[in-house]
């Protein structure tokens, strides 16, 4: 799918790669698609893992800013490392802030290792960026785009409330429970050529909503129910359609057993791009590289 350009936007800079102080977690930020590529390597480093050998799987979790405790990353809960290599990747870290992964090895016992870790920071739109709403995917990250946000219509928490009067007392009494996630009404502005992969991106299952920092609202995942389009221009000649949807949050999708999957890289890409295992041998020096597309050295 192609990937939105915004002219507003300073170029893409070469990603930023980060490796744990012993050199088994590395984490290189994918500015494109606003993602991170996390891969393990227990045989990496000054000092590589007595049992690297007997590693069969990986936990990988994120910590966020202000979250009562690490969550796991979705393609990494749990990853497999396969004699202490694996790899993961992390399409819903939260945008302009620094947040922390730590690795665990699983040994093929049962047991688990010691854990490393790293701090990175997806970059958020700028103020200055027109396309301020990420839209993403969780099962088809390459569909995910960066649309223009439009004009804020305010977001509503239902209550949860139960109400009834009491016989001889002018109180009512009222039971409750914890108010409903703010739902919101949200218009975007698309592009004429950019419309018939938006389309594909509200039928795709889960969403996930990210803004800037500086907008104060919260990562909402969700799933568009009501779409409605309205052309910018007249008689079909358009720059463009108004879109609107409601984004009514739903609770995090559960991680565990996810597969590993990343924009427009998979198994049918890569048998479409090499005739036989040995340009693919001869493409990647690591398996980390084939399984990010070269993202991971």
């Amino acid at each position: 799918m192609p990937m939105i350009v915004d002219p507003s936007a300073p170029p893409i800079t070469a990603p930023e790669t980060v490796t744990s102080p012993e050199g088994w977690l590395t984490a290189v930020v994918d500015p494109v698609w606003a993602g991170v590529y996390l891969a393990v390597d227990y045989m990496a480093g000054d000092t590589p893992l007595a049992e690297a050998a007997d590693v069969r799987k990986a936990l990988i979790t994120r910590q966020d800013p202000g979250a009562a405790g690490p969550v796991p990353v979705r393609s990494g809960n749990l990853a497999w490392a396969i004699e202490g290599t694996g790899t993961a990747y992390d399409h819903e870290s939260p945008l302009g802030v620094a947040v922390a992964y730590t690795a665990r090895p699983l040994y093929a016992d049962g047991t688990w290792g010691p854990e490393t870790s790293l701090a990175v920071v997806v970059p958020a739109p700028s103020p200055g960026h027109s396309r301020d709403l990420w839209l993403k995917s969780l099962e088809d990250p390459g569909l995910s785009m960066r649309v223009m946000y439009g004009t804020a219509q305010g977001t509503t928490s239902a209550a949860r409330q139960e109400t009834a009067s009491r016989s001889g007392s002018p109180y009512t009494a009222v039971a409750y429970d914890t108010a409903a996630a703010p739902a919101e009404t949200v218009s975007v502005d698309v592009l004429a050529e950019d419309i018939v992969q938006f389309r594909t991106l509200v039928r795709s299952g889960v969403l996930l909503a990210q803004v800037r920092p500086g907008y104060q609202i919260p990562d909402r995942f969700f799933v568009p129910a009501d779409v409605s389009e309205k052309p910018t221009g007249k008689l079909g000649s358009t720059g463009g359609y108004t879109v609107t949807f409601d984004i009514v949050p739903i609770e995090r999708p559960d991680t565990a057993d996810q597969p590993m999957v990343t924009p427009e890289w998979s198994y049918d890409a890569l048998a479409a791009a090499f005739a036989s295992y040995d340009t693919v041998e001869a493409a990647y020096t690591s398996y980390a590289a084939l399984a990010t597309n070269g993202a991971v050295g």
